[in-house]
Parts: C-alpha cells; sequence; structure tokens
C-alpha cells in the first residue's frame, strides 16, 4: 500500500563548530501539530532539546508551518562530543517526533 501522506522532513541543517550547537528547520506540510522528544546523533554521547538557555522536553513543529532552529531560539546541543567537531565535516542527527516517527537529517559543520 502506498503512503500518500506528506512527511515531517528536518532542512537546512548545520553544526557550529566550537559550540556544538544544532541548527535546522523542521517543515510540517500535515494538517496535526508535531512534537519533537528527543534527537541523536553518532557524533555525540547525547544531544539536548534548548529553547535559549534553557532545556526543554520536546520542540512543537506547527500544523502546515514549521520551526527554526536558531541562535537564540530553539535549538540542539550536542552533549559529550566523541570527537571535535571540524569545519566541513557532516554530522547525522535523528530527530523523534511524539508517534514515533524518525526524522533523519545530515548536518554540515561551520567554523
Amino acid at each position: 500500500m502506498l503512503n500518500l501522506q506528506p512527511a515531517v522532513t528536518a532542512t537546512d541543517g548545520w553544526a557550529a563548530e566550537g559550540s556544538g550547537a544544532v541548527y535546522l528547520t523542521v517543515n510540517n506540510p500535515t494538517m496535526y501539530d508535531t512534537y519533537i522528544v528527543s534527537a541523536a546523533s553518532e557524533a555525540a554521547g547525547r544531544i539536548e532539546m534548548r529553547d535559549g538557555d534553557k532545556a526543554v522536553t520536546e520542540l512543537t513543529v506547527p500544523a502546515y508551518g514549521r520551526l527554526e532552529l536558531k541562535a537564540g531560539g530553539p535549538h540542539l546541543l550536542l552533549i559529550d562530543v566523541k570527537k571535535p567537531l571540524k569545519a566541513g565535516e557532516t554530522i547525522e542527527i535523528a530527530l523523534t517526533t511524539d508517534a514515533g516517527v524518525v526524522i533523519k537529517t545530515e548536518c554540515r559543520v561551520k567554523s
């Protein structure tokens, strides 16, 4: 059976070389809000979801909308980075929604 439902995607991802902060855009073409409840990467022991300087347990992607993860606002923070990030490298980030859907995206490391 073919699934013709629009998919939530993550685009325009990049990671900051020194801080381990990750910025990207999550696009939600569906009629329901989507909640990002966790993030993971082989590049780090864990990833914290943050809004400004505080940790949060979920990030909301509005129905028919998008969530921009950017400096000073919601973003991801790599904790226990396994090896220093170097400009030009690419890391994979996996976002998990409250429905258990995993959204994978690649993020280029920038200085």
